[in-house]
Parts: structure tokens; C-alpha cells; sequence
């Protein structure tokens, strides 16, 4: 790159040589506070062109670098890990002398025991950012020192107890299990937040390990091997068809446009580097082809775009690669779906959690979004907390309707939830038919211990069931509770909503297409339009900004200890009226619907079941069926007492799928287990 005079050498240097001819009173990188942010800069900038003055400014910037972590407002967030590569860059230039390299030593070794006794005594041991930056410092100033100093043994076993173990004593998480939380490549506290700071820390550890420890990530801990894979992948996935905004699902740090997130680019530098380091090199050729295709504005982070960026990669088209439409990326779990990957596309997610808590993240419950042309039909809101509040998704709000030592804890029973929801029912078909289907399943993971201040003892169970078929959406909620409890049923809207009974009409924020959602179960049903203006009120702009709060329509379920509800999507341009052919099928064993030429079964009591009976009436051809919570097996399928095939039902799914021809006044489908 230096050779060739590119764009990312140009603006690297013009960095530097910025930095060394500003003004310490008025410079715009902030060297005056934070003089350990630029120091590597400047030492791989000399070892590049062996130019005294970038080694000279480096070691001015070590010399003012404070100890005093009261200066900062997230002291973590600083790149003192800087201060080790600059150690070991400039450990034989001239400047660097005996006494230099000792006050340096005693700098690291004051910063490296300040956020060993911080992190070990009084972090939440949640903040993975934290935790893995500060990790990233005590492998960087261990490896530095090796050799030098006998306490960077001390650094390098802090470094490797936050990899293994964790910084806090009773609730820490690994850094290696913040790594496996997000193995799918689904990062948890949201693609927009993670490359601000954990992507540092996470390539800061495996690059350090490998260089200066020996220890090879992909070689010693093959399961974290896919990691930079998968990032690559989610990362196309979650970009919308527009090319031009990024689901960041419940990051508050940012906005969904990509103009807007520019540090994404140094995601995909970092994900296409170390992922061709896997040997994933199909994989890295499409991150690099993102990159190029997606325009993701500017950022000054010059020195890992530099660092890391390989000129002579393989560049490959990720949306003309026949990447799989339909995605399930376990931990945390997603289901992601599209009908194809061209700017037009009807674009969906489906979530649960699957991982282990962390930063901002409580436990979503099945949040849906959907996405037609270049327009949201229906979609979450961004906050700081993350998956923490179920009244800012489209979810089953489950209401904490209990009582401690006779006093109310009521409250949002997400807000409280302990475990993580996991998606534990999946299909994905794209031939002959494009269909996606997941079951979400909450059991267990309520916070029902009697030493917590608000326990959650009233949810026996949760599942949530969702079909996406192009431009179909049925959506089958399960809830039991051990007394009756209450619980509401949200669906948001970026535009005003419209209620006709039961059935609610938006459409999207730039008007061009419509979504209409009809209650089927439980019956007459009262919807509530809500104003998230108001309903927010008390919520801080740095919770939940402004321009996210629109609307919702709210359902207030029937309060029971067995909850069923089932909604049904259709959406279209905006001049769509009316459903298509809609019909409830509705009996004691079955709950289901048939749209058009679609039909969904779902059992109607909390268990699997070996046999199916259901009647369809104005038949068409080419209708689809879909029928779910069956035990695993070979079944027989009879249509009007006939038996016409045998279908194979996997444990994965739990479903069968078929197609009828016939057309009918009437069509009465049995499965039976054999």
C-alpha cells in the first residue's frame, strides 16, 4: 500500500503528519488528553519510513501519558494497550533509552494493577467492551515487557484469567465466552455497537495470543474458529436491501444508516483479515466485495484500517454469490430471511437471545421485524438497554403479576428474566417454496429466586411460533402462568395505525407499502392505539431517542393461566384492501389459519402430538401446508380418508410440509404417525 501510494497509505500518513505538526493546545485529535490513543500510530509510521520525527513524537506521547484514571470517563475505552506495541516497536531506536524503557514499565505496570484491582472488586463483569479491552491491555503490555521485567508474568496471567475466566469474582464473564456468545456472528449487543470497541479487543487478544504468546486461537480452541466467518455473513445478511442502512438490532449507540456507522468498515477490515487467517478465504473475498459495494462513509481510525487492510485481497460480489436467503445463526439466535438479494427484496428478522447476559442485553422474547421494497413495515426501537423492555418490540409483553411478603412486584416480566429465550425449532426451504420458521421457547428463563428483589414467580411457559412465507407473516403465541396473570400483545408501527376491530392497517414510513394484521385468536378482541410519545414519556433521551418512538397497537389479553394468541400478516402495496382467502382454523386440538394459498396448523395445548385432523374449505391448487408440533417420526398424510404419501418430521423442526392440488368445496387433511 505504501508502495502504491493508496488511498488508505495517504490518509494514514497525512494522520501522522497531522499529529506531528499540531499545535498541543489546539489539536484535533485530542493528544493533549489522550496521548496513549496515537502512539502506535506514530511508531509503525517510523518503522515504515525510519523518519526520526514520527519515533519522536511517539515518545513524547509516552512520556505525557497519565496514570490518573479519574481523568476518563470510561478509562477502558482508552487505548493504552497502545503503549506496549509502541514499547515494542520503538524498543531499539535511539530515543528509546534505559531510563525511558523503565519509567515506561512503571506506567504499565501502575495502569495494569489499577484495572486488575477495578475490574476485580467492583465491575459488573458484564461489560464485555470493558472486559475485553482491558484484557487486550494486560496482553499487550505483558508481551511488551517479557524479558524486560519479571512482573509481566503477572500481566500476561491477568490477560489470560480475563480470557478464561473473567474480571469479576462472583458474576464475570470470559472473554472466550463473549467470543462463543456471539459464535453465530450475531453480535449481541448489536451490530452497530460492536465494532466501536469489542472487535478491538477481541482482535487485540487473538493476534497478540498467536504473535508475541505462540497460541493460535484457531489451532488451541477450534470451536471459536468460525467466529470471523460468521460476521462476515451476518453482517450481508443484516444489511436491508437498500444497501444503505444495517439492522443494528437494539443498539443505542447509532443510527441505522450506514453513511452513519463508518467504524463498520474497520469490522469488515478486521473480519475479512482474520477470517482468511482461518482459512475462510471464500468468506474474507466477500467481506472485502462488502466493503467495496456498501458506500459506509468515513472514519478516522486510520491505523487499524491500515494495519489490518490487504490491499491484494480477493474481491468477491456478496449479492451475486447465491448466499442461502434463509439464515439461522445460533448464539444468540436469529432467524434471517429474505426472498432474494436484490434492492427490491421482502427482508425479515426473527430473534431470540441464545447467549449468555452481557453489556445491555436482557432477554428478548421473539421480537419481528419486516421489511418490504425500501420501506419497514414493522420493527424494533433502538435503546440503551438493549433487549431489556418489552414494550419497545414486537412482542408478548408477559406482565410480572406476583406478589412478595404481600406487597406487588408487578412490573414487565422481560425486564426481569434470568435465562436466555432460546430459538429451539427452525426451518428454512427455498426450493420449490420460500418459507422460514422458528419457535421460540422462553421456558425457564424467569427470575423466580426468592432472594431477588422483584422475582418473576408467576410463568410457567412461553413459546412463540413464526412463519414468514414472501409476503405472509403468522405469528402463534403459547403462554401458561401458575396463577392468572395478564399480558399484552405489541405491534409496532413507524406510521399511524389504523384499528378496525380486529384488525390493524399501517404502513410504512415512506407510505409506499401497507401491512394489515388480523387477530384470529383470542376472539373479540378490544386494540389499543398507542401514542410512544407519551408511553415513554418518563424515558430519557439516552434510553430511547426521539425519533424512535412512533407507535403501537397494543392487545390487553384475557387474564387466565392459558394464553393463546394468533395473529396474522398480510402485507402489499399501499393500496392492498383485503386479506387474501383467509380462514380460521379453529377446533379443541387445532389453532391455524389458511391465507391465500398458504396454511399453518399449530397445536393448540403446550405439547407435541403424534396425529393431526383439520378441514379447508374452497380449495385451491397449489396450496401449502404447514403443520408444527409434531413428534418426530414417519407419518401418513390422507386427504378425504385417502391416503396419497408417507412425510418424514425431524426433531429439529418438529413440522411437516406438503402440497395439495385439489380443488374443493371441502378437504378434510389427517396426518397420522406410523
Amino acid at each position: 500500500m505504501k508502495q502504491k501510494r493508496s488511498q488508505r497509505w495517504r490518509s494514514f500518513k497525512a494522520l501522522c503528519d497531522s499529529m506531528i505538526d499540531s499545535d498541543p493546545d489546539n489539536d484535533p485529535w485530542d493528544m493533549k488528553d489522550s496521548p496513549q490513543n496515537y502512539t502506535a500510530a506514530l511508531a509503525l509510521m517510523y518503522r515504515l519510513t525510519r523518519k526520526k520525527a514520527y519515533a519522536d513524537k511517539a515518545l513524547e506521547l509516552m512520556d505525557r501519558i497519565s496514570t490518573d484514571l479519574s481523568r476518563y470517563g470510561d478509562p477502558d475505552h482508552q487505548s493504552f494497550y497502545f503503549m506496549g506495541l509502541t514499547y515494542d516497536w520503538l524498543y531499539g531506536y535511539a530515543g528509546m533509552t534505559p531510563s525511558r524503557r523503565n519509567r515506561y514499565h512503571r506506567k504499565m505496570k501502575i495502569l495494569s494493577d489499577k484495572f486488575w484491582r477495578g475490574w476485580d472488586r467492583t465491575a459488573s463483569g458484564t461489560d464485555s467492551d470493558a472486559n475485553l479491552l482491558t484484557g487486550n491491555l494486560h496482553l499487550t503490555f505483558g508481551a511488551a515487557l517479557y524479558g524486560d521485567y519479571d512482573d509481566a508474568v503477572t500481566m500476561l496471567d491477568r490477560a489470560w484469567t480475563g480470557w478464561v475466566r473473567g474480571y469479576y469474582v462472583d458474576h464475570g464473564t470470559s472473554n472466550r465466552d463473549t467470543v462463543k456468545a456471539a459464535l453465530g456472528g450475531v453480535y449481541f449487543t448489536g451490530m452497530a455497537y460492536f465494532p466501536s470497541t469489542d472487535i478491538v479487543g477481541i482482535s487485540g487478544y487473538e493476534m497478540t495470543l498467536k504473535s508475541a504468546c505462540g497460541y493460535d486461537v484457531n489451532v488451541k480452541e477450534k470451536a471459536l474458529k468460525p467466529f470471523w466467518k460468521n460476521i462476515i455473513l451476518s453482517m450481508i445478511a443484516l444489511t436491508e436491501p437498500t444497501r444503505r442502512r444495517i439492522a443494528d438490532y437494539g443498539s443505542w449507540q447509532d443510527s441505522n444508516d450506514l453513511r452513519n456507522q463508518p467504524w463498520l468498515r474497520r469490522a469488515m477490515i478486521l473480519s475479512t483479515y482474520f477470517a482468511e487467517r482461518a482459512g475462510y478465504r471464500r468468506i474474507a473475498a466477500l467481506g472485502s466485495g462488502y466493503a467495496k459495494r456498501v458506500n459506509i462513509g468515513d472514519y478516522n481510525d486510520y491505523f487499524l484500517e491500515y494495519f489490518y487492510a490487504r490491499p491484494d485481497a480477493n474481491i468477491s460480489d456478496p449479492y451475486r454469490a447465491h448466499l442461502p436467503k434463509i439464515r439461522f445463526a445460533r448464539s444468540p439466535d436469529f432467524l434471517l430471511f429474505r426472498d432474494r438479494w436484490g434492492t427490491r427484496a421482502r427482508w425479515g428478522i426473527f430473534r431470540g437471545d441464545g447467549s449468555i447476559p452481557m453489556d445491555q442485553q436482557a432477554m428478548d422474547q421473539g421480537h419481528f421485524s419486516l421489511w418490504r421494497g425500501d420501506g419497514y413495515l414493522t420493527k424494533g426501537s433502538r435503546n440503551y438497554e438493549a433487549l431489556s423492555h418489552g414494550d419497545f418490540f414486537n412482542t408478548l409483553s408477559i406482565e410480572n403479576n406476583c406478589r412478595v411478603n404481600g406487597e406487588s412486584c408487578s412490573g414487565t416480566a422481560i425486564f426481569d428474566s434470568q435465562k436466555p429465550a432460546r430459538i429451539t425449532r427452525h426451518r428454512a426451504v427455498e426450493k420449490p417454496i420460500l418459507l422460514a420458521y422458528a419457535m421460540l421457547n422462553a421456558d425457564g428463563q424467569w427470575n423466580d429466586s426468592a432472594h431477588e428483589t422483584n422475582p418473576v414467580a408467576n410463568v410457567k411457559s412461553y413459546r412463540r411460533h413464526f412463519v414468514w412465507w414472501g409476503d405472509y407473516a403468522v405469528i402463534f403465541d403459547r403462554l401458561r402462568t401458575k396463577t392468572a396473570g395478564w399480558s399484552k400483545y405489541r405491534l409496532r408501527a413507524l406510521s399511524e395505525p389504523q384499528i378496525d376491530g380486529d384488525t390493524v392497517t399501517q404502513l410504512s414510513a415512506n407510505g409506499r407499502y401497507k401491512l394489515l394484521q388480523k387477530t384470529l385468536e383470542p376472539e373479540s378482541v378490544v386494540i389499543e392505539k398507542v401514542d410512544e410519545r407519551r408511553l415513554w414519556r418518563g424515558v430519557p433521551d439516552w434510553v430511547v431517542n426521539r425519533s424512535e418512538r412512533h407507535w403501537q397497537s397494543v392487545i390487553d389479553l384475557p387474564v387466565s393461566t392459558h394464553v393463546n394468541v394468533l395473529n396474522v400478516i398480510q402485507m402489499g402495496d399501499a393500496d392492498l384492501e383485503n386479506f387474501d382467502p383467509l380462514e380460521h382454523l379453529s377446533s379443541r386440538a387445532n389453532s391455524g389459519v389458511r391465507i391465500g394459498d398458504r396454511v399453518v396448523c399449530f397445536a393448540r395445548k403446550e405439547r407435541l402430538r403424534s396425529a393431526v385432523r383439520y378441514t379447508l374449505h374452497n380449495t385451491i391448487k397449489g396450496m401449502w401446508h404447514l403443520v408444527t408440533d409434531l413428534k418426530p417420526g414417519r407419518y401418513a398424510l390422507y386427504r378425504n380418508g385417502k391416503k396419497i404419501k408417507e412425510l418424514r418430521v425431524s426433531k429439529r423442526d418438529n413440522t411437516a410440509l406438503f402440497k395439495t392440488d385439489e380443488v374443493l368445496p371441502k378437504m378434510t387433511i389427517r396426518l397420522r404417525r406410523l
